[in-house]
């Protein structure tokens, strides 16, 4: 009885809302604080991952699922053994994965169409060229793929993608550069065989 009051009594005593990042996640691998952990991590960046992904996918309903998605990824990851040192950035790439998984799965490429060869007309068939534009898409590398997703999709800057990814603006550039080259490069036949004018 005096060991189970004396545990009751911590998780009591923990004042959750004062508690750090660090603290948080630590306690999500102790069973009797796990919940109340969750819930409070939930409550501090929940709004700010819910933003993030539906900036990405530009849909409410694939926006919940990567949320959702998110979190449950967050919390079946968490481990006694790892040091957390920034649980936003670590929310955040969890969320941008699974937004660039789901990205690739279902959204309709309409900007990155127009960006290739302009508005789709009777000639093309837009839901032939969104397959195509997925298609494509999943050929390029990762990197370069999710620099060209994050700068089309969310308008991000190359600072911010640079930030995003943690390397150097001039790596950024260059996997833009290159990657809008290989989606012209895989696409170009498709195009020339409709005869649709493909932009340099």
């Amino acid at each position: 009885f005096y060991a189970w009051s004396h545990s009751t009594n911590a998780v009591m005593a923990v004042n959750y809302t004062l508690s750090s990042d660090r603290e948080l996640y630590r306690y999500l691998s102790m069973p009797e604080h796990r919940e109340r952990a969750f819930e409070e991590i939930y409550r501090r960046y929940g709004q700010r991952i819910y933003a993030y992904c539906r900036k990405i996918l530009f849909n409410t309903q694939d926006a919940e699922d990567a949320f959702q998605n998110t979190f449950l990824k967050f919390l079946s990851s968490a481990s006694p053994d790892r040091e957390m040192t920034n649980l936003p950035a670590y929310l955040l790439t969890i969320a941008r994965t699974t937004c660039m998984d789901m990205f690739a799965q279902r959204h309709e490429h309409a900007e990155l169409v127009e960006d290739f060869h302009g508005r789709p007309d009777q000639t093309v068939e837009a839901n032939e060229i969104n397959e195509l534009i997925e298609m494509a898409l999943q050929l390029l590398p990762a990197q370069w793929r999710e620099a060209i997703i994050m700068q089309l999709y969310a308008n991000m800057s190359y600072e911010e993608i640079a930030s995003a990814f943690g390397v150097p603006v001039t790596t950024v550039r260059n996997w833009l550069c290159r990657g809008r080259q290989r989606l012209r490069e895989i696409l170009q036949p498709y195009f020339e065989e409709r005869h649709v004018e493909h932009p340099e």
